[in-house]
């Protein structure tokens, strides 16, 4: 069944990781299990499902992200190597124990959770237009014990994403709370991308999360930009992940917004994948 959507070796790593998942126990213990009728309906309905490609993270709602295993459903991108290598960035750059972040297009809530493990006195907010994300993300950081604050925003319009956070928090000063840190993977991939896109990817995830209009293809980058320079402290950092094909538009508008040390970094794969930059207001 895998053997005809896939590649042999593929399709044998998914038969693996799916007895895996099913049974919670290592292959090598599992291999010469004697199956009975309800398991094996069970298996080839979820063999089927991925012969579909169906994600196999969705099937079982768990995928490894930076030693930590995260609930994920249809609603929240499957989060990837690459955003790993974001997350270790950023904590290889900071060594203070007292910074403000905001995660700008949670989802998961992986990168935030995963950069709160690491380090428990940072104070985090994490924001998504989506409602069912920030359910999942909520899962996700009650699961790991991370005291992160959600909010449900669209950083598309010009609206002050800071006074719903002095509403919520029961603040009556009048002065915004400042961040150290923004970071964020927004949508990046223009809809004329979509013939380079697994089919698992472009069928199953959320489109609201991957797509941008052809025409902006760069436009979440412009709006996070303009947030920043209102609300990072005087030396604050923007980290972005990237879509290769425009790294280098990105840092153009960066530049020409007024940012500096301008840092684009490759991923594994040696595509311009993360960049960093840094406020002087």
């Amino acid at each position: 069944m895998l053997a005809e959507s896939f590649d042999e070796r593929e399709a044998a790593n998914l038969f693996k990781y799916a007895l895996e998942d099913y049974f919670h126990k290592r292959y090598f213990d599992i291999k010469d299990f004697d199956l009975n009728e309800e398991e094996i309906e069970e298996l080839n309905y979820i063999f089927e499902k991925i012969s579909n490609h169906y994600p196999i993270q969705y099937i079982f709602n768990k995928a490894h992200f930076f030693g930590l295993d995260f609930y994920v459903d249809e609603n929240v991108l499957i989060p990837r190597p690459e955003t790993e290598e974001l997350v270790h960035w950023i904590l290889t750059n900071h060594a203070d124990n007292s910074l403000q972040i905001l995660d700008i297009g949670t989802g998961s809530g992986c990168i935030a959770i995963a950069l709160k493990k690491n380090k428990p006195d940072w104070k985090f907010f994490a924001i998504d237009i989506s409602e069912k994300a920030l359910e999942v993300a909520n899962i996700n950081a009650n699961k790991h014990h991370t005291e992160i604050e959600f909010f449900q925003h669209d950083i598309l319009p010009t609206t002050n994403f800071f006074v719903d956070v002095q509403l919520y928090m029961e603040r009556d000063d009048a002065a915004p709370l400042q961040l150290d840190i923004i970071v964020s993977n927004p949508p990046y991939i223009p809809f004329f991308e979509q013939d380079k896109m697994s089919s698992s990817t472009l069928n199953f995830e959320p489109p609201t999360a991957l797509f941008v209009s052809n025409d902006s293809p760069i436009l979440f980058y412009e709006k996070i930009a303009d947030f920043a320079l209102l609300h990072l402290t005087k030396n604050g950092k923007l980290y972005f992940e990237l879509n290769e094909f425009n790294a280098n538009e990105v840092v153009t508008m960066l530049q020409q917004k007024g940012f500096i040390d301008i840092q684009l970094k490759k991923d594994l794969a040696g595509k311009d994948r993360m960049l960093r930059c840094t406020i002087i207001n």
